[in-house]
């Protein structure tokens, strides 16, 4: 670990909103790698989450844009941003990094291409099968090539979709509007009985599963166009009486920027999520620093990331 990195761990978060996102501020330029971008945790390699949290989280903090240098000099392979270098493509990460350089005027040019080839991305269709309760033919997004779809990347994919198909339509291939349709429908068929999104499937051999705040609020940002679904109705429901389960500062800052921009009272949740930040500033987490950041930035960017 760095020096920097240690010497950003020792100082004390202080309590009051103002301290907390300059405290945290300061602390995502610490843990900036030299490349320009971040890594998960203090002296790890760039990856695309992290880095599109801390530049979402820094844009405008002085006053300044999105900076977007980084991610148009990003590795890549054809149209797709590299998430590590011989892996497979991470969908959900470019999903991510493209809604990001949509944050910038001159983002679009760059998003276009990424989300042209996750209209043309499908998970696995797969037979039905009696241990899972769920429709295995709708092909949503999966993590990587040749696998399932999943609730996260569907998400963020249709937050990506969404948001081109609204403000720059002709950026994106027509069938787009089929690849969003499947994608809600996939969302709806997941959801968990008592409200909210696992990880996958919501009932395995007849057991249901529980449902998790992160994945419960980016589903609910992916659906925030209908909310008076019934579906969504009780989602929401259930994120505002589970988010305190789930007491990580990822966790409860996702649930801040969902809950802002169904419009909920997020008072109470600000405070948890403030009192909940020593583990991740101590362990120099990027992702949880840049999104409590992020979460608790409003005035300055009015969750535009995640509106659509």
């Amino acid at each position: 670990m760095s020096s920097a990195a240690m010497d950003a761990q020792k100082r004390p978060i202080r309590s009051g909103r103002p301290e907390v996102t300059s405290g945290l501020r300061e602390a995502l330029l610490r843990l900036r790698n030299a490349d320009g971008g971040w890594g998960y945790y203090p002296g790890k390699a760039s990856r695309l989450e992290p880095t599109c949290w801390a530049l979402l989280a820094l844009a405008r903090q002085s006053g300044a844009p999105l900076d977007i240098g980084l991610l148009q000099k990003w590795p890549r392979e054809g149209d797709w941003l590299v998430d590590v270098k011989g892996a497979p493509i991470n969908f959900a990460f470019n999903a991510l990094a493209a809604r990001t350089l949509l944050q910038h005027p001159d983002g679009t040019a760059l998003a276009a291409p990424i989300a042209t080839q996750l209209v043309r991305t499908r998970g696995l269709r797969l037979e039905q099968a009696t241990a899972l309760r769920q429709d295995n033919s709708l092909q949503a997004w999966p993590w990587i090539d040749q696998t399932f779809s999943w609730v996260e990347p569907t998400a963020w994919c249709l937050l990506l979709l969404k948001g081109l198909q609204e403000s720059h339509p002709k950026s994106i291939p027509g069938e787009a509007g089929d690849r969003i349709r499947i994608g809600e429908r996939m969302l709806l068929d997941r959801a968990c009985k008592t409200g909210g999104w696992n990880y996958g499937g919501s009932n395995v051999y007849g057991q249901e599963l529980w449902a998790y705040v992160p994945t419960t609020a980016l589903a609910l940002l992916a659906m925030q166009d209908h909310k008076d679904d019934p579906t969504v109705v009780r989602s929401l429901q259930f994120l505002q009486k589970d988010t305190n389960t789930e007491r990580s500062a990822p966790a409860l800052a996702l649930a801040v920027v969902c809950l802002r921009v169904f419009g909920v009272d997020v008072g109470p949740f600000e405070q948890d999520l403030m009192s909940n930040l020593d583990l991740s500033r101590a362990m120099g987490s990027t992702v949880a620093l840049a999104s409590s950041l992020y979460a608790l930035s409003e005035t300055r960017h009015g969750m535009a990331a995640f509106i659509l």
